[in-house]
């Protein structure tokens, strides 16, 4: 008798169908705050910075081959690699000082200014990507002395 009276709470009870649209409604109606943005970006640029790496050795197996070297290199100086390369030093940038803020956060506990420094780092990764974007970018928006 005791085993029938606990079925109906053993079973689960969901409040909505699962289904994709539910699973979006759902998903956007969360309430997102700095510290969800945080993971979430740091997660995100991690995922990137592999991407890059898996990549980047790619490209070093062209160095064998000299034909193929200078065809790799012809692609990097192309317009798409500078924004490939502006978007890494994003990543880095970010990826860097959020691991930075995780591990003050590890080691002096946690503290009621956490929104503030999420957009700290948010900030200083912005000065960072403009100070070491400008080279990357620069050649393409400025004319050359010589023309």
């Amino acid at each position: 008798m005791a085993e029938k009276e606990q079925e109906p709470r053993l079973a689960a009870k969901l409040k909505y169908k699962p289904s994709f649209p539910n699973a979006l409604k759902s998903i956007f109606s969360y309430n997102w705050h700095g510290g969800m943005w945080a993971w979430l970006l740091h997660r995100a640029s991690g995922i990137g910075l592999v991407v890059y790496l898996i990549i980047h050795i790619n490209g070093l197996r062209s160095m064998y081959d000299p034909v193929k070297f200078d065809m790799a290199m012809s692609a990097y100086r192309s317009p798409l690699f500078k924004i490939g390369e502006l978007v890494i030093l994003a990543l880095v940038a970010y990826h860097s000082i959020n691991g930075f803020r995780i591990v003050m956060i590890d080691f002096l506990g946690w503290t009621p200014q956490q929104k503030r420094m999420f957009f700290a780092t948010v900030a200083l990764s912005i000065v960072i990507i403009a100070l070491g974007g400008y080279p990357i970018v620069a050649p393409y928006f400025i004319n050359t002395l010589g023309n």
